[in-house]
């Protein structure tokens, strides 16, 4: 079942990326400070088995944590926070010291000693990141005092100057982050979407591709609204190799079939909606009609000293049939 609506898209997109541990290791390979990377046993990265939210923390949650051990076997424990901004987050020094802090507090509870933890900010924003990482850049004080502040290494990406095309031998991950890098444009680039879907016609991994295809399509209908699907089922015809007979996403088909039916209820939705304002609006205008014939079949009455139709008996009567009992009564007034 597709998600196609996320609340989120940007964040949701991240999570499908980099839930998949093969992009994370390749992520942090690729970002890391060479000289950590060096010491790092990139295989012992594995996602954090621990939870260090509480019942009241559901609107601060870590995105992703990894674990990772040295290559020279020391049992230091590393945990990799990768976190994820869509905007230049003013209080991103005082959320990622409360993340760390958690995470110590943590390991405090449960006998464990204090560990290395690693912040990595992915930025995917597209204003310039101008906001420090580190609270003790956001503090007015002199030298004397910065001491007394709590400080922070944080690694900051920005993928909007990332080379998608770090590693070479994961085009998927190469493909989600194009994708991440088009969908802050304000219109989605039909060339780039091509080179997109270049990228994945050829990769053997069929499974992982149909993934890729389906998260990027799902994701970049959702950034740039459903009516780009017949622009971007074209893109993706252009980026496949002729004769190729690959067969659309799944969730291009899902969604066509989804916006058929939300179009076909909208069209009945707005029909009955239209009809409800066109019978209240006739039957004010038949209602302010029949209280004037109604108003002048009494006044003739007084007129020919004639008996006085009480209004509800009137009221119950059609328009044709109160307009006939008026135009007898003016034709009787005419004959005296």
């Amino acid at each position: 079942m597709f998600e196609f609506h996320p609340a989120n898209p940007h964040d949701h997109f991240f999570r499908r990326t980099f839930d998949v541990l093969p992009n994370a290791r390749a992520l942090l390979k690729s970002q890391l400070p060479a000289e950590l990377v060096a010491k790092l046993d990139l295989q012992s990265i594995q996602p954090a088995k621990e939870t260090f939210l509480t019942a009241t923390d559901n609107e601060s949650r870590l995105d992703l944590l990894f674990t990772a051990r040295l290559l020279d076997g020391t049992s230091l424990l590393i945990y990799l926070l990768l976190e994820h901004k869509s905007w230049v987050d003013r209080r991103i020094a005082l959320q990622l010291l409360k993340y760390v802090l958690r995470i110590q507090e943590w390991r405090d509870r449960n006998g464990q000693p204090p560990c290395v933890v690693i912040p990595l900010v992915v930025y995917q924003g597209t204003q310039e990141w101008d906001e420090p990482t580190s609270l003790r850049h956001k503090v007015n004080a002199d030298q004397d005092l910065q001491g007394f502040v709590p400080d922070m290494q944080v690694i900051l990406v920005d993928l909007g100057g990332v080379k998608s095309s770090f590693l070479p031998e994961l085009p998927e991950l190469e493909a989600r982050i194009r994708a991440m890098q088009i969908a802050r444009r304000s219109e989605l680039p039909y060339h780039s979407t091509v080179a997109i879907f270049e990228l994945l016609q050829g990769w053997e991994k069929s499974d992982s591709q149909n993934d890729a295809l389906n998260d990027i399509v799902v994701y970049l209908c959702s950034v740039f609204d459903a009516k780009n699907l017949h622009w971007l089922t074209q893109a993706f015809r252009a980026g496949q190799a002729p004769g190729s007979g690959k067969l659309m996403p799944n969730c291009l088909e899902a969604l066509f079939e989804q916006c058929v039916k939300q179009g076909v209820q909208q069209g009945v939705e707005q029909g009955i909606e239209q009809g409800i304002e066109q019978g209240i609006e006739q039957g004010i205008k038949q209602g302010l009609t029949q209280g004037r014939v109604v108003g002048s079949i009494q006044t003739m009455q007084r007129m020919l000293n004639l008996p006085i139709t009480p209004e509800p008996e009137l009221l119950s009567r059609s328009l044709d049939e109160l307009r006939a009992i008026a135009a007898q009564l003016e034709s009787s007034a005419g004959k005296r």
